[in-house]
């Protein structure tokens, strides 16, 4: 029996979905992930449950505790971390693989050399599988949607007229990957004056935001902190098209194929574009860009702020399905 250790970032996660079909072609499996994540994939084909990670002081431990009462015989990594092999280990899990990386290899079995080369990180984990012996039959994104996540999304987006455009304004990583809010509730204001409804997308920490940036415009919705990811999901399927920084969301948009406007920041589009071909990517070619830091090191985030607002409503409105 097989457990798949998820990697911690929502973007990350479903960059990784490609590995889990190939997977699934030939068995089932356990994901073990962090809580959040898991409506949003325990629908996905092959997977026969989901494993929360605890958390705390004594989480690992207790985590392997967990994993080692259901008797894994194999333990595939796809985060390069050290915990995430020592949960492995201290499960006593027979086979353990994953990259050779953050001095984890003596807790590894199949040690697989990291690429020399760069990759988009959805790449990046379909090499690992590939060195492991699996065969790659298609590299999609794949998200697979419960019934009770599109009823719900149904129920959320109840009395909004279509065409739909949904924004996505946070970014978990950091300052450096968020376009000024300010300029999302302008793109919002300038939708809205175009005949889109407006919905909101988010985070339980991007309540307050959202409720900003919808105040005093009467057809923005704000679902920040409202849905569970699946829902969230559900919601974006509905979109005509969808904006949003260099985030989690943006690959679920990705996923599910919808018309999508991706601005970037501090991060490269060449690790992780959406996975699109609906997807326009907007990005300053800056001498100091990409940085890959959380903030701006030189303070004036100016591979954010250069992106203006109509250009960013221009794409959107070339890219919308309506």
């Amino acid at each position: 029996m097989l457990v798949v250790r998820l990697p911690n970032w929502l973007g990350d996660a479903v960059m990784a979905t490609p590995v889990l079909s190939a997977l699934a072609r030939r068995e089932e499996f356990f994901l073990l992930g962090r809580g959040f994540l898991e409506p949003l994939l325990t629908s996905f084909p092959g997977v026969r449950g989901f494993i929360p990670l605890e958390n705390g002081r004594w989480g690992v431990l207790r985590t392997a505790r967990k994993l080692r009462a259901y008797g894994f015989q194999r333990g595939l990594l796809l985060p390069n971390s050290f915990s995430s092999a020592l949960i492995f280990f201290l499960a006593g899990i027979p086979e353990r693989v994953g990259y050779a990386t953050d001095g984890r290899s003596l807790l590894l079995t199949r040690r697989i050399p990291r690429p020399d080369v760069s990759l988009h990180q959805r790449d990046y984990y379909l090499e690992l599988i590939s060195r492991w012996g699996e065969e790659i039959e298609e590299r999609d994104l794949k998200l697979v949607l419960s019934r009770r996540s599109r009823d719900r999304a149904a129920r959320f987006l109840r009395g909004l007229t279509f065409p739909l455009a949904v924004l996505a304004p946070g970014a978990a990583y950091g300052p450096a990957k968020r376009w000024p809010p300010e300029r999302f509730r302008a793109l919002a204001a300038e939708l809205c004056r175009r005949g889109f409804s407006v919905v909101l997308l988010g985070g339980a920490e991007e309540a307050r935001a959202g409720e900003e940036l919808a105040r005093d415009l009467p057809r923005v919705l704000n679902l920040c902190g409202k849905t569970d990811l699946a829902e969230a999901a559900a919601v974006i399927e509905r979109a005509a098209v969808f904006v949003s920084n260099d985030s989690g969301l943006m690959h679920v948009a990705a996923a599910l194929r919808r018309p999508q406007v991706a601005l970037f920041g501090s991060t490269d589009p060449r690790a992780t574009a959406p996975l699109n071909p609906r997807a326009v990517v907007i990005r300053k070619d800056l001498p100091c860009s990409p940085c890959l830091k959380r903030t701006c090191p030189e303070g004036h985030y100016l591979c954010l702020r250069e992106i203006s607002v109509e250009e960013v409503l221009l794409a959107a409105l070339e890219v919308a399905e309506c």
